[in-house]
């Protein structure tokens, strides 16, 4: 196993200036146990393999193997060293309580410390020891073993940080408390004057830390940085393999992935009434007919869709029809850097491209070649190939060079496949007319737009901890407000499970936000473009229309001259202008037969169904192929729902069967195909009550099996030409 763990012990002071706040205000030992809180959620949320434990001091009891008589009072080893989970995180939220009892603050880190080393002796893995204390430092502490702690955490390899006291390390002691966060709700900005018992311990705890060149933190410092869940830490695992650059060149390498897209964790189905119990799913397979028939698994194979047929293929013929290919990284040609399209980086993983640390040779080979590719300004075009199960890819490797360390940069490139095309219309700019000289900007509305992107600009945003201006909003530094949302209720609902979740945490609000300065230096500029890009309502003008000039006529005319209208006129000024449906056209037949048969001053159901069907019959033999089998079965679908819905299902049987026999004589039988499968067939009695076709018949009138028309001499009709000279290419 590689030495990537971490082992931390968290010293924690619950002594009676812990418990001390002004009203209304958090108290250090509740801002204390919330860092503490969230270290511990990192750590499970990112399923983190270091361990953690616990270390109390001021606490009634004691309870620590170094306790001797008066030595090592009031500490207590409230966690011992391990993997952190959900007992540990319920110990803290609900088992720490203030106390008044003081302790020595250097006590307890002895303690931690001799925990820390005895519980790790003899462990593989653990890269880091840390020590990790929070206290206001308000209790009484002995110097007598102050130099035993500095040369016991310089020994050990230790790391200390320091959480609540604000100790400048960098210069002078400042005695001003109005001019600093304190170590008491520094969190919320408020602060609590220092007593000299704090003061001494402050100056005795900067000594510590300049001695092992350890950390202070404040309140306010720590929580931001400590509220937002980590992800999964992953373990690098390399991609070795060789370079070809020619048959003859082989530079050995390997591959890393660097940026990948985070996929969070599924949600699982438990059971609601005890979520310890385990399920499982069972799937089973049925056919698409009315009794659903069972179908065994084993009889099941996948098809790939080939036009409009289904071509089935079975395991065998997949795993023959695989692309084969050997494992390798072979240039395919060099280019200019400039033709790689940044709009055509694709995939969704970036890899760093370095050589076997082990091959001497290799280092300088590409070394040499990325310099070379850097200098000229040059990519190389590579086809990639992971392993022989897998298919190619190409991608191009990009020369990247810094201060500690250089490497290339793989990214996947697109295919033609890959590639959208899309055509738009040019802005006719660039013609001098006067038509277009009214959308060309002006000086102004240029150079305000260019002040805006200036102080918009994130490159000097930022201040880091030197004082100087660095970027904003670096990829590296922001995490995913909604991963955050998610942990943040996944926590709560652990922690208190019937308490409704929490409002989103201010901090997860403001984490994509622009930066203060940024926004305070754009508010002019944003009001300058209110003044020179001016927006004005237009209102649309109606389009002048038969029917918009009579209603407005209407209108206008006095109400006592107005025409009385039925009330039962059903569609209103639309059915009044539009044109009386006299039979079943071809541009919109559906429409048409749902016209007629709403007529109200006869009954044409049975005319309008006559003429339905003739239309079917002349949209499926004038169709060349399948180009009008969609508008023909809309038509088939109408008259069968409409058959139903007027109780006149004995029409559309009787045709269904002559039409039938027509569509095998006329060679149509893929339209039958899609009529059986769309379910359009006959209508039964379980549908309509007026039937007289049981089920039984429905389905024996579909299982029929088509006999195939025998050839005749006589030449075919006119309107075959088309398909059978289609049927003989």
């Amino acid at each position: 196993m590689a030495a990537n763990k971490e082992a931390i012990a968290i010293v924690l002071d619950v002594g009676p200036s812990m418990n001390n706040a002004p009203p209304g205000e958090e108290t250090p030992l509740q801002t204390a146990v919330d860092a503490i809180k969230m270290i511990i959620q990192r750590k499970m949320f990112s399923e983190s393999k270091d361990e953690v434990s616990l270390v109390l001091f001021g606490t009634p009891d004691t309870d620590n193997p170094l306790a001797d008589g008066d030595s090592y009072e009031n500490v207590t080893i409230s966690r011992p060293l391990g993997v952190v989970d959900f007992d540990f995180l319920q110990q803290v939220q609900n088992d720490i309580t203030p106390s008044n009892t003081s302790a020595d603050f250097v006590d307890a880190l002895v303690v931690a410390l001799d925990h820390l080393v005895n519980a790790t002796q003899g462990k593989k893995g653990f890269a880091m020891k840390r020590l990790i204390l929070l206290s206001d430092l308000g209790g009484e502490f002995g110097d007598d073993q102050i130099e035993g702690i500095i040369s016991g955490i310089k020994n050990s390899g230790t790391e200390l940080n320091v959480i609540g006291p604000d100790i400048n390390l960098d210069g002078d002691e400042d005695d001003d408390d109005s001019q600093r966060p304190g170590p008491s709700g520094a969190a919320n900005g408020h602060q609590k004057a220092r007593t000299p018992q704090q003061k001494a311990g402050e100056g005795m705890l900067k000594r510590i830390l300049e001695e092992v060149e350890g950390e202070c933190y404040s309140f306010s410092e720590a929580l931001p940085a400590l509220s937002h869940f980590q992800m999964r830490q992953v373990r690098p695992t390399p991609w070795k393999v060789q370079l070809e650059i020619t048959s003859n060149i082989r530079i050995p390498v390997c591959s890393y992935i660097k940026i990948k897209d985070f996929k969070v964790k599924s949600f699982k189905k438990v059971y609601a009434k005890d979520e310890d119990a385990e399920i499982d799913n069972l799937r089973t397979y049925h056919k698409n007919d009315e009794e659903e028939t069972e179908v065994d698994k084993e009889d099941i194979v996948e098809g790939h869709r080939y036009g409009t047929t289904l071509v089935p293929m079975s395991e065998d013929d997949k795993l023959n029809m695989k692309y084969k290919a050997e494992k390798c990284l072979k240039a395919l040609g060099f280019t200019d850097a400039q033709n790689i399209k940044r709009h055509h980086f694709m995939g969704d993983n970036t890899h760093y491209v370095v050589a076997d640390k082990d091959d001497e040779t290799a280092v300088v080979a590409l070394s040499a070649l990325i310099n070379a590719l850097y200098e000229t300004n040059m990519a190389v075009v590579v086809r990639k190939v992971y392993s022989a199960a897998t298919a190619p890819k190409l991608g191009c490797l990009l020369p990247h060079i810094k201060s500690s360390y250089e490497c290339l940069i793989y990214v996947e490139l697109p295919f033609r496949e890959d590639i959208r095309q899309y055509t738009f219309g040019s802005l006719p700019l660039k013609q001098d007319t006067e038509a277009n000289k009214k959308y060309r900007p002006t000086d102004a509305q240029l150079d305000a737009i260019n002040d805006l992107i200036n102080e918009s600009d994130l490159s000097q945003a930022a201040e880091d901890e030197d004082g100087e201006k660095t970027e904003a909003l670096k990829p590296k530094l922001i995490f995913n407000p909604y991963f955050q949302r998610l942990y943040q209720c996944l926590q709560h609902r652990a922690l208190e499970p019937h308490e409704p979740l929490p409002e989103l945490s201010p901090m997860i609000a403001n984490s994509l936000n622009p930066p203060q300065e940024v926004s305070a230096r754009c508010e002019a500029q944003c009001e300058k473009l209110k003044n020179l890009f001016k927006l004005e309502k237009v209102k649309k003008e109606d389009r002048k229309t038969g029917e918009n000039m009579f209603k407005q006529k209407e209108e206008d005319e006095p109400s006592a001259k107005k025409i009385k209208m039925d009330d039962d006129l059903g569609g209103g000024l639309a059915d009044i202008t539009k044109a009386e449906v006299t039979e079943v056209g071809t541009v919109t037949p559906v429409d048409d037969f749902i016209s007629l048969i709403n007529q109200k001053d006869a009954d044409k159901f049975e005319e309008a169904s006559g003429q339905m069907q003739k239309r079917v019959e002349q949209l499926v033999t004038d169709s060349f192929g399948p180009q009008f089998y969609g508008k023909a079965l809309d038509c088939l679908k109408a008259l069968r729902q409409q058959s139903i819905k007027k109780s006149e299902p004995t029409l559309y049987n009787n045709f269904m069967k002559k039409f039938k026999d027509f569509l095998i004589e006329k060679g149509r039988r893929d339209f039958w195909e899609m009529i059986v499968d769309d379910k359009q067939a006959l209508i039964t009695k379980t549908e309509s009550e007026d039937s007289s076709v049981s089920l039984g018949e429905a389905k024996d009138f579909i299982a029929e099996k088509v006999e195939a028309v025998k050839a005749e001499s006589q030449p075919p009709a006119a309107g075959d030409d088309a398909e059978d000279l289609l049927d003989q290419i």
